[in-house]
């Protein structure tokens, strides 16, 4: 597996829902995890719009040693 690093991302929208959901997309799609995010809104009214940044993770995958069981807490 190659070495992933954290990164961040810039995002845009009409609301916060429309913001997150892309953070949520672009961790997916990366097999990233969010581990920062804020969001704030820019301008009034109906000319608002919403700007987030995210910085994101590589997803935790855990590994199997092998001759050891899970411990199932």
């Amino acid at each position: 597996m190659p070495n992933k690093r954290n990164e961040a991302a810039g995002f845009t929208g009409d609301s916060v829902e429309s913001v997150s959901a892309a953070i949520n997309r672009y961790a997916g799609q990366n097999e990233m995890e969010p581990v920062s995010v804020s969001i704030c809104q820019e301008g009034a009214g109906s000319s608002a719009y919403f700007r987030g940044i995210a910085v994101f993770t590589p997803q935790y995958e855990d590994e199997e040693v092998e001759g050891t069981e899970e411990a199932g807490y």
